[in-house]
């Protein structure tokens, strides 16, 4: 009996010097070549150029002026570096105060409005028409909020100096959407050339927001910028005859391809920076568990929690958008979807840093269809180039006609389709589908030139 107690001890013992030895060996291996460099291209600072508009985005919806908007930000910036870390795990954690709310706030609302068009919605104009007295108060309540809105075009780029925090709190994007119900009811009580001059500054908006933000959420809002008022342009366009000029802006806004493979690289190496300088200098394995509803003690914040090597493990997702291949599958119009199998867990490098493992591999697939929806609007904004290069042709707009378009207007693996019958033009997308009301069924598709006035029974 002694003798079998002793082996389970010696045998005991072993097995912890065993898993002692494998955390210490884990623990010196480091992030593997292809994580220190994937990390380092995540940690570079992004390249200056043109002129940033970040601190008109951020006091957006205050009334601040031009002059004070800076200011504001820079006090911002200077309290959120001297708020505590981020610790979900403690429900009175350190309140927060933006310098914003010491002045007026615009955007209010008023009981009685009528809703906001969505820019995932289509029929806008329609809906304007059937209570355009209520659509004019709610538009002169929010008149200071829209002049706001349109002084964001004249910016080239939006780059936060807010502090990487993970519970940082993000520009007011909401309302960059308010003025697409602006230009539709423009375009409903007669003013077309201002609802087409606002529609086209609108995608142009979008188009900043892809290629010169620096926040996936940014980028998100431009792509639905892009799509609201792209759709809200076909409509308009749906109702004029096809001779009916456009303004400048919508040549400047659709005349030029959008830089994708620049503006999704990018925004994902924005993305990664956020995310990893937020767990190395505000997460613990407790606080990080407590974020994943897991209870998780306090000592395994240095024996299984790494944040310098889960960072490095989640780098790869993010600058793998910028490679070779990525650019390839854009160049060529295919999904842009990693093919490589996530890391395995069960390595030697997980024996020490588990918790960081699995942190950074739950991540993964929640970045699957961000890439896609930005491809998704450049082929949005492929269509519309499309849209206004058949509407200046002669004859009808038929299959033939779209079998000359010019080449950077079509794919060879998403071609536009053309429904004769209902009278629209659309394309494939590649974003999962989405069955709730604002979702899609994995096309998109916006009404032909002078379809409409046709309908009505008048010549284009």
């Amino acid at each position: 009996m002694l003798r079998i107690l002793k082996c389970l001890v010696g045998g005991a013992i072993a097995v912890v010097l065993l898993a002692l030895a494998v955390h210490v060996v884990s623990r010196a291996m480091g992030p593997t070549r292809a994580e220190r460099e994937a990390l380092a291209l995540v940690q570079a600072p992004p390249p200056d150029g043109g002129r940033d508009g970040f601190a008109a985005l951020w006091t957006l919806g205050y009334d601040i002026p031009a002059a004070e908007q800076g200011r504001v930000l820079a006090e911002d910036v200077r309290s959120l570096g001297a708020l505590a870390p981020w610790d979900p795990s403690r429900r009175d954690g350190p309140a927060w105060r933006s310098a914003r709310e010491d002045w007026p706030r615009l955007g209010e609302p008023r009981q009685g409005d009528p809703d906001w068009c969505a820019p995932r919605e289509a029929g806008c104009i329609e809906r304007i028409r059937a209570a355009p007295a209520a659509y004019a108060g709610l538009l002169a309540h929010h008149g200071r909020l829209l002049e706001r809105t349109d002084a964001l075009s004249a910016y080239d780029r939006f780059r936060s100096p807010l502090p990487p925090r993970l519970d940082a709190p993000f520009p007011e994007f909401q309302w960059l959407a308010r003025a697409h119900t602006r230009d539709a009811w423009r375009f409903a009580q007669g003013d077309a050339d201002a609802a087409l001059a606002g529609a086209c500054a609108g995608v142009a908006q979008g188009r900043t927001l892809i290629v010169g933000g620096d926040s996936l959420v940014g980028s998100m809002v431009g792509a639905a910028l892009v799509q609201g008022n792209a759709t809200l342009l076909a409509e308009m366009l749906a109702e004029l005859p096809r001779g009916h000029p456009l303004p400048p802006a919508c040549e400047a806004a659709l005349g030029l391809p959008l830089d994708l493979e620049a503006g999704i690289c990018r925004t994902m190496l924005s993305e990664g920076r956020w995310v990893s300088a937020g767990i190395q200098g505000q997460a613990t394995a407790v606080a990080l568990g407590a974020s994943m509803g897991r209870d998780v003690p306090a000592w395994a914040s240095g024996a299984l929690f790494d944040p310098e090597r889960t960072a490095a493990r989640g780098a790869p997702k993010f600058a793998w958008y910028c490679s070779a291949q990525a650019r390839e599958l854009i160049a060529a119009d295919r999904p842009l979807l990693d093919p490589a199998p996530p890391p395995s867990r069960w390595s030697l490098a997980c024996a020490s840093n588990p918790i960081g493992c699995v942190l950074a591999d739950v991540a993964q697939p929640a970045y699957r269809d961000y890439g896609v929806r930005l491809q998704d609007a450049d082929a949005r904004l492929r269509t519309l180039a499309a849209l206004l290069w058949l509407r200046r042709q002669d004859g009808v707009i038929d299959e033939a006609a779209v079998a000359r378009l010019p080449a950077p207007m079509r794919s060879a693996v998403r071609p536009l389709r053309l429904d004769a019958t209902a009278g629209t033009l659309g394309v494939d997308l590649y974003e999962s589908p989405r069955p709730e009301p604002r979702g899609h069924d994995g096309t998109w598709s916006v009404p032909l030139p002078a379809s409409r006035l046709q309908a009505a029974g008048a010549s284009p």
